[in-house]
């Protein structure tokens, strides 16, 4: 059974998953995977018993239940459960698989889970969880939970847990009451041992009690030799209170019920009355009854997560165990309260009312029977951390164990007494390596992780050993090693010998590792070489046992890589490790096929150690042979062969003769088995063959990629100027121009891992095993990690090498340093395929002589394991020649930050959103390196940018400017640091490590777009600014520096959807028919003003209002200045929406915007369509505002000759004139929308849907050439717009004023002619006999100037009554091109 090593083991609940077969393993690991995840449970999450109150989780609700999920159980340490509940089973889970059970009742698994439960009568809840259940599988059994794998999965376990953690203490209040009714309750006896008093007066008679299963003691016991023991306390306080499982397994089969739970066996051993112990014991255990339960019932409370009920229940089982000397039980309770104050601590509850407890026994006292006298001491002290509390409190508690002979007949557990060493050790020892008492390492230790935080750091390490670089890092726990290392020892005090063989070797284990953890290495590998010597007799019987089997003769092997990783870090710490010896020598003695030529080749190239011996020769003997014996043990002829093979090679100066040829005759005993076997290939050899082909760096992945930018200061602003203008290429891109061959600089980073592709090649016909590959290098430090790998016979292999640059500068790649398996580590060059020159021999043994001389500098301890070979590395590269390796060199940049997208406001990755609608996008950005981040900027790419429409030339210039319009001038993101400030685009912000910030984004919908990604690029410019002012300083010459930065990436998937669609654009000339009064022009201006989508009261628009508004004549009554716009909106959705059309009549910056402001809201329901009339006063642009280029969205855009037909200059102009007005009209009308119900709003796109043609464009517009009428004298009355009324036979006027505004002066023909019309609708032409008009109607007007006007005066009388139209037209002398006025005079001519 696993041992309770944490110091909060106390507060976890162990609960057992069992599979129900038939299951895959695979399957089962998985699930119980899932449910591991739920280990903690809030008690404000579980339902509370309402009967039972005594555990409610209700009254504690900031506690929490820790559950331990394990998957195997056995009864080694039963007799320890009454005393430490926490090592007890308090739950079984049973894990099913449906998808095995398709075509089979649900029910027998069930049954079969059931029929377990008799195997762990501790159980007080158990559940049955079905996962993965087919939709034809019922969910009828009772009992069985179904989990389906669909839906929210975490929140439906999560349920399940909470649950079962209420059943379970509703079960504790049972215990409870049960416990409290004890009359007598004895301390935990072990297996096997007997109380010394019972010994003394029975004399022989020794009660054997009932072992476990897995303990190694198998005496027979006799029934009648001795008093027997009583009945478990666990059968009346601890067995499975709930009847649940009970009653269902009694419906399976009701006459042959299963068998109720069986008393436990761990209380086997609790005796009771006279028969064990003196009259006296008899008595004080009754006097000490009260403090155990009080005790016990710390403990379920601890369990159950009341925190501060089992602080009172501790201090009062303390005070009575204090009183009464009952040792054993005090210090246990000393434990509990202390893993209490590490749980009240991580919920940061105050403790400060909890005090750590003086022990109140001296050494003088502590054999005596009597209570101790307690101190008066002052505890007027300062407040101690909760570390320096912890320990003194195992101070005492350890103290007091070792007490516990001195009082009763019943012996110590030694395994509590060891645990509780363990655990302080633990503890101090995660204290130790995090460097400090925080947050952090709290959580660790309560999440069962203390021994696991400094991953981190330990792969940053140079070897498998903690130097003292490593442990300076930890020197702010102020926990010295030797404290931790004291603990260690005081295992020692209990022997060991007399345990368990399996908790012997748990617990050597867990000593070695705490000691290899703190840096005592030596130490370590002695407990590991202790552990080994331990192992050994379980392994030869073991092997024995598997040998007369034969269904397990397969498994042989297995199980055996954990010995030899132990074997080779106890090789590793005594200086016989594999990077400190040699052992070709195996190989040789293994291949029978060398010439003498070959094998001086052979020992030439490796007779060169880099390496550095240290260690106790004798001591390294006795370890290798050791190793030997236990490779010989599990049959590993590999390890044998190496370890003999090393000790042969290294050691051969001081072992006898006669070993040595001992050693030399296994060797071909190893290696013939070995071929036998084929475990070896026989025809394995090496001839020194360079199988390094290249190294070259892999570029990092996206989100750790550097960019590397110039900062630009005005020198370097000049420099790139006048490259630009000395260039002379007027092409953008110029396909014939010399290319640059600047392949991307890959920088490496500090203290952060860098990849490289390394080629290696096999010439050979069979396979080269490296048993381990690292990259060689120079200059800067650089930590490479280790690999292995198997090049395939005549192929080569790609390896990716890993490691880390701790320096900033020049790192030069030299090549790898290989361990070929067999074979001495070698360094292997880069060098280039056509240079291939083998160094001399005579510069190899120079090389070789002075490294050995090299190697008497005394370094201490295991560092020489870390000496620095830049002395070696110097003398090797003088021996060999410079032209003939060619190595890489890299450059090793500052530490940069390094920042993660933290969470998003996104469901998904997914935004949906209607065209014209803008939503914001909240990104929560956290810096997980260790450099701030102080600049940052953002770019955006969409679907429609990063895949554009494609431009043909050919097109006309507006529809490219469309094209572009949609593809780069309409943003689908955008943020607040998008525009350009005109020094630098971006944000400086200020985010140190560790924090976090947010960035708004918004997006924009855009039709026809279907996703994008947001680049969130970040710097630490301050550094890169700082730098070059130190530059600046020094060497004004030297190029600016440069900032390096880095870039996140996210993706957004969007959808566009169109709601609103606008169609049928007209655009109607308006006539003024009708004369308003200024106060009814007033009314409708305030009902237009008063209107606002964002308090609609009418769904319809307001028409009658909108065209009053255009009867207000601003021209002498004349014209009216509006035209009618007219679009009909479709709602293409299922929801209504509002609409709101702004139009924007004024002409000029300085026009009141208070009665040129119209606007018009209304709301489609769903799937109808509804016309909007919108007025809209006439558009007039000057001719340089008309004729001006269509602009481009790109301003390098490559010009490019046009194939087509040229166009003749007046198309151009009505093309560009047709451009710019349609410009216009889109900048006076804006439309948006919104949705009441869902609080959408958006803008309507009109541009899309909007195509004049010339006739709305002259209506549109205000003509160049325009006409005004009036007519006066002869009572003549103005009725309405040009609608006249006057007697006849009167003499009057018509005046024609005609206004210029074009450019130029023009001189035009005017033509004049009347018509009569009938109500019939008939007109008649010839009027000679009613009209008189003096003058021709045709004649040529005078010279009008730019901007100047003309009137003509016409003098009219006419002769019959009736109703006269008269039209007019213009024609230009030089163009002719002719004008013509869309409103006619209209004259009402009645009798006297």
């Amino acid at each position: 059974m696993d041992l309770a090593l944490d110091i909060t083991s106390s507060c976890r609940v162990r609960v057992l998953l069992v599979p129900v077969s038939p299951i895959k393993k695979s399957t089962f690991w998985r699930h119980v995977e899932l449910v591991k995840k739920f280990n903690l449970v809030r008690l404000g999450d579980v339902t509370p018993d309402l009967h039972k109150a005594k555990f409610s989780s209700q009254v504690f609700q900031e506690g929490q239940m820790h559950f331990q999920f394990v998957t195997k159980y056995n009864r080694d340490h039963c007799h320890l459960e009454d005393f430490q509940p926490h090592r007890r089973i308090f739950g079984v889970i049973g894990i099913m698989d449906c998808q095995e059970w398709k075509n089979r009742d649900l029910g027998e698994g069930y049954k079969k889970f059931v029929d377990m439960l008799s195997e762990y009568p501790t159980a007080i809840a158990t559940r049955c969880f079905a996962f993965d259940p087919t939709e034809n599988q019922p969910d009828d059994t009772k009992g069985l939970i179904m989990i389906p794998n669909v839906g929210n999965m975490s929140f439906y376990m999560s349920t399940m847990i909470c649950d079962f953690a209420s059943e379970i203490l509703d079960q504790f209040a049972t215990i409870a009451e049960r416990i409290e009714s004890l009359k007598v309750l004895e301390s935990p006896i072990a297996v096997g041992s007997v109380p010394r008093n019972f010994e003394q007066n029975n004399g022989n008679r020794m009660i054997q009690p009932q072992p476990s299963t897995s303990s190694p003691y198998q005496n027979n016991r006799n029934s009648h030799s001795g008093p027997q023991p009583t009945s478990s306390i666990s059968s009346t306080f601890l067995k499975r209170a709930s009847s649940t499982a009970s009653n269902n397994r009694k419906s399976f089969n009701v006459t042959n019920s299963p068998p109720t739970p069986k008393p436990s066996i761990s209380r086997s051993t609790t005796f009771t009355g006279t028969s064990l112990s003196a009259n006296n014991d008899t008595g004080r255990t009754i006097q000490r009854t009260p403090g155990r339960i009080k005790k016990l019932l710390a403990d379920f409370y601890l369990l159950a997560g009341r925190l501060p009920d089992a602080i009172s229940h501790y201090n009062e089982a303390i005070e009575i165990a204090q009183a009464l000397n009952d040792y054993l039980w005090l210090a246990s309770a000393k434990e509990g309260l202390a893993c209490t104050m590490i749980l009240m601590a991580y919920l940061h509850i105050d403790v400060g009312h909890i005090v750590s407890r003086q022990t109140v026994v001296s050494e003088e006292d502590s054999t005596s029977d009597s209570e101790p006298t307690p101190k008066n001491e002052s505890k007027n002290k300062e407040s101690t951390t909760i570390v320096v509390e912890i320990t003194e409190m195992y101070e005492m508690l350890l103290q007091t164990y070792a007490k516990v002979n001195t009082t009763t007949s019943i012996p110590l557990p030694k395994l509590v007494y060891v645990e509780a060493c363990l655990k302080i050790a633990r503890f101090l020892t995660a204290v130790f390596l995090n460097g400090e008492w925080n947050d952090t390492i709290l959580t660790n230790i309560v999440q069962q992780a203390s021994l696991d935080i400094n991953k981190d750091r330990t792969k940053k390490r140079k070897g498998r050993f903690v130097t003292m670089t490593d442990l300076v890092r930890c020197k702010g726990s102020d926990i010295p090693r030797f404290s931790i290392a004291k603990w260690i020892t005081r295992v020692w005090t209990v022997s060991l010998d007399d345990m368990i063989i399996i908790d012997q070797i748990n617990i050597m284990t867990q000593m070695s590792s705490i000691l290899s953890t703190i840096g005592y290495h030596r130490k370590s590998g002695w407990i590991m070489y202790e552990t080994l010597n331990r192992m050994v007799p379980l392994l030869i019987q073991g092997r024995a046992t598997m040998a007369s089997s034969v269904s397990n003769k397969k498994d042989t092997g297995k199980g055996d890589d954990g010995i030899l990783e132990v074997l080779k870090k106890i090789c590793e710490v005594y200086g016989i490790g594999e990077s400190n010896v040699q052992d070709g020598g195996a190989l040789q003695i293994m291949q029978n096929k060398f010439d003498d030529q070959q094998e001086k080749t052979i020992t030439g190239q490796f007779g060169k150690s880099t390496q550095v011996g240290f260690g106790w020769a004798e001591l390294q003997i006795d370890i290798l042979r050791e190793c030997i014996v236990i490779s010989e043990a599990i049959q590993d002829h590999a390890s044998m062969l190496y370890y003999t093979t090393v000790l042969l090679k290294n050691l051969y100066q001081h072992i006898s003769k006669d070993e040595q040829i001992r050693l030399a005759s296994s060797i071909q005993r190893i290696v013939n088995i070995s071929k036998r076997t084929g475990k070896i290939d026989k025809n394995i050899n090496y001839w020194g063959f360079n199988i390094v082909k290249s190294i070259e760096p892999i570029p990092p992945i996206s989100r750790k990629a550097i960019y590397q930018h110039p900062l630009l200061n005005t020198k370097a602003l000049d420099t790139s100027k006048e490259g630009r203008a000395n260039s002379g290429d007027p092409f953008i891109y110029n396909p014939f121009a010399k290319k640059k061959n600047d392949k991307p600089q890959i920088n490496l980073i500090k203290d952060e891992i860098c990849e490289f592709k390394v080629i290696l090649t096999n010439p050979f016909g069979f396979d080269l095993e490296l048993s381990n590959v690292v990259l060689s290098t120079s200059g800067v430090e650089f930590s490479s990690v280790p690999t292995a790998a198997t090049i395939p016979a005549n192929d080569t292999l790609v390896l990716r090498l890993m490691g880390t640059p701790l320096e900033i500068g020049p790192l030069v790649i030299k090549g790898c340093i290989i361990k070929i398996t067999g074979f001495a580590e070698q360094e292997f060059l880069n060098e280039k395929p056509k240079i291939q020159k083998v160094a001399q021999q005579k510069n190899t043994k120079e090389v070789a002589q002075q490294a050995n001389e090299s190697r008497r500098f005394k370094f201490s301890g295991l560092q020489a394991l870390y000496r620095s070979y830049s002395e070696l590395d110097k003398l090797t590269t003088e021996a060999e020649s410079t032209d003939t390796v060619q190595q890489e060199t890299l450059n090793v940049i500052e530490d940069q930050p390094l920042l993660k997208i933290k969470s998003t406001s996104l469901l998904h990755g997914a935004v949906m959103l209607f065209e014209g609608e803008m939503t914001h996008i909240r990104i929560n950005v956290e810096n997980i390196g260790n450099i701030p981040v102080d600049f940052i900027t953002l770019s955006f790419t969409d679907s429609t940018t990063a895949y554009p429409k494609p431009i043909n030339p050919e097109l006309p210039t507006e529809e490219q400017y469309e094209i572009e319009l949609y593809t780069k001038g309409t943003p689908v993101f955008s943020w607040e640091g998008s525009k350009n400030d005109g020094k630098q685009i971006g944000k400086r912000i200020n985010l140190p490590p560790g924090e976090h910030t947010e960035i708004i984004v918004n997006i924009h919908g855009k039709q026809g777009c279907t996703g994008g990604a947001i680049h969130i690029d970040y710097g630490y410019s301050d550094r890169a600014i700082q730098g070059q002012s130190e530059k600046k300083t020094h060497n004004d010459n030297e190029l600016p520096t440069t900032l390096y930065t880095r870039q996140l990436y996210l993706p957004i998937m969007i959808t566009v959807y169109q709601n609103l669609e606008p169609i049928n654009w007209d655009v109607l000339y308006l006539r003024d028919n009708m004369s308003v009064s200024e106060s009814r022009i007033d009314k409708a201006i305030e009902v237009i003003s008063k209107l606002d989508i964002q308090s609609i009261r009418a769904t319809e628009q307001p028409v009658e209002e909108l065209l009053m508004i255009t009867q207000q004549s601003t021209d002498n009554n004349d014209k009216n200045p509006y035209c009618l716009l007219i679009l009909d909106v479709r709602n293409t959705w299922t929801t209504p929406f509002d609409v709101e059309f702004i139009i924007d009549n004024c002409k000029d910056e300085n026009e009141s915007m208070d009665n040129n402001i119209l606007r018009s809201v209304l709301t489609i329901q769903p799937a109808l369509t509804k016309r909007v009339v919108l007025p809209l006063k006439k558009l007039f642009l000057t001719s340089e505002e008309r004729l001006q280029p269509i602009p481009s969205f790109e301003p390098n855009k490559q010009f490019v000759v046009s194939q087509a037909p040229k166009m003749e200059p007046e198309q151009e102009r009505a093309r560009l004139q047709m451009f710019w007005y349609r410009e216009q009209l889109l900048s006076r009308i804006k439309a948006t929308w919104q949705c009441r119900t869902s609080e959408r709003r958006g803008v309507i796109n009109l541009r899309s849907s909007l195509r004049l043609t010339g006739q709305q464009l002259n209506i549109l517009k205000m003509q160049d050439i325009e006409f005004i009428v009036d007519m006066h004298n002869g009572g003549v009355k103005t009725i309405g717009h040009r609608q006249f009324e006057c007697n006849v036979n009167s003499f009057v006027h018509m005046n024609v004023t005609i206004v210029n505004r074009q450019v130029r002066p023009v001189k035009l023909i005017l033509r004049v002619q009347s018509v009569q019309s009938y109500n019939n609708g008939a007109k008649e032409y010839d009027l000679n006999e009613k009209l008189l008009m003096q003058g021709v109607p045709q004649l040529v007007l005078p010279e009008i100037p730019s901007n100047g006007e003309f009137t003509h005066v016409i003098p009219l009388c006419f002769l019959s009554r009736g109703n006269f139209e008269f039209l007019y037209q213009l024609e230009d002398v030089h163009t002719r091109e002719t004008y013509y006025d869309h409103d006619w005079a209209f004259v009402n001519v009645l009798d006297l």
